[in-house]
């Protein structure tokens, strides 16, 4: 039995100091700060995500390193018991080390920076400042030394996709823990992104296959976010969609994190947990849920109904082997790029979500992550190459 993720998250508002262009929520990068999640509220999410079996924590935004008290916020996840405090982060505060050795001081252990390009040019083209590739270099290398566990993720556009091989390059140069590519896609708030980096699955899929192909001998765990199976074949194993998330020690169990962010009375957590029950009604299969007792059930629930209301299943994915463990395609990528990539693959219906996904065997849910310092600096901003953007 693969077991479940005990890691949550908490949002701690949409502020952010970059402005990337492919942010789903770029109107709310500037909202008004009291009127984003405040202290008192986030302690008691905190402490309601602990009761309910949460044992690890990432914090995200927005930004969260630009909320002022970020320290006490990470002091007292660690005083309540979480084992495992994270962020996800964009790096420009981390660049100062004074900052950066303040949060670990506090508890924080794990990181995961937001990186887009192997360059300055294509970082910042992302995130629309200037030099914030050079500060991500200095944060990860200042984490590093002080023994901060360090993943990386990137966002594929079409203004990187050409680069997939270039960022994984860096990647391993850095030897970073673990690596997560997310697809982009025009879901919810991103239909008002910047369409220049709307990227296809199929286009995605070619540039990753090829550059797994280069490196998988010397690849950390991996894993791609947000593309359906029959675009990997082969390449199943570093898939990561809605129904593979909740086995991901280092994702969020997607029941813990969207409980505590919509239910914050004790009515709406039974409500919550009594729509979700409702949702595993309609789920495709309860066999392997059903290991994980009444949280496997709420688990699949709640992801049955996200995948129902948010999803579009074309009608090959019906004839597909992948059809019960993968949740198809966002329904705004269907409105942009359309559905006729998809084919089914043949072959007998596979019905664990993670049966062969790398990132669900590395390490145990809930396990401490250690603090090894290192004086070794990984990787310098002069050691990239200029590129030429593709319009």
């Amino acid at each position: 039995m693969i077991p479940l993720s005990q890691r949550a998250e908490i949002r701690l508002g949409f502020r952010c100091n970059a402005r990337c262009g492919f942010c789903y929520y770029q109107e709310l990068l500037d909202v008004d700060p009291t009127k984003e999640p405040l202290t008192p509220l986030i302690l008691k999410q905190l402490e309601n995500l602990h009761k309910i079996g949460a044992t690890e924590i990432e914090f995200t935004g927005g930004e969260p390193t630009i909320k002022q008290d970020l320290p006490e916020l990470i002091t007292h996840a660690k005083k309540i018991g979480f084992v495992n405090v994270s962020l996800i982060t964009n790096g420009l505060r981390l660049a100062n080390y004074a900052y950066a050795e303040k949060l670990v001081r506090a508890g924080l252990n794990d990181v995961l920076f937001s990186i887009h390009g192997h360059n300055s040019e294509l970082h910042d083209l992302h995130t629309k400042v200037p030099g914030s590739f050079n500060k991500i270099l200095q944060a990860i290398n200042n984490l590093k030394k002080l023994g901060v566990r360090v993943r990386v993720s990137t966002t594929i556009t079409k203004r990187n996709t050409p680069y997939v091989h270039d960022i994984m390059a860096l990647f391993i140069k850095l030897e970073v823990a673990c690596i997560h590519f997310a697809v982009f896609s025009p879901v919810g708030q991103a239909q008002e992104t910047d369409s220049s980096f709307y990227v296809s699955y199929t286009d995605a899929a070619d540039a990753l296959k090829k550059t797994i192909n280069v490196f998988k001998d010397e690849l950390p765990p991996l894993s791609v976010k947000y593309i359906p199976f029959c675009f990997l074949v082969g390449y199943e194993e570093y898939i990561m969609n809605l129904y593979q998330q909740s086995y991901d020690p280092d994702d969020w169990n997607y029941f813990y994190s969207n409980k505590i962010r919509r239910a914050g009375t004790p009515l709406k957590g039974f409500a919550f947990d009594t729509m979700a029950l409702i949702g595993a009604l309609f789920s495709k299969t309860l066999k392997v849920p059903l290991q994980h007792g009444l949280l496997g059930l709420k688990v699949v629930g709640f992801t049955r109904i996200v995948e129902l209301l948010r999803k579009k299943h074309p009608p090959e994915c019906k004839k597909c082997k992948y059809s019960l463990i993968c949740d198809g395609v966002w329904k705004n990528y269907s409105q942009v790029k359309g559905v006729e990539t998809i084919k089914a693959v043949v072959g007998d219906k596979i019905k664990h979500p993670a049966w062969s996904y790398v990132m669900s065997k590395y390490r145990k849910p809930g396990e401490a992550i250690p603090v090894i310092p290192s004086d070794k600096v990984i990787v310098d901003s002069h050691s990239t190459i200029p590129i030429k953007f593709i319009n």
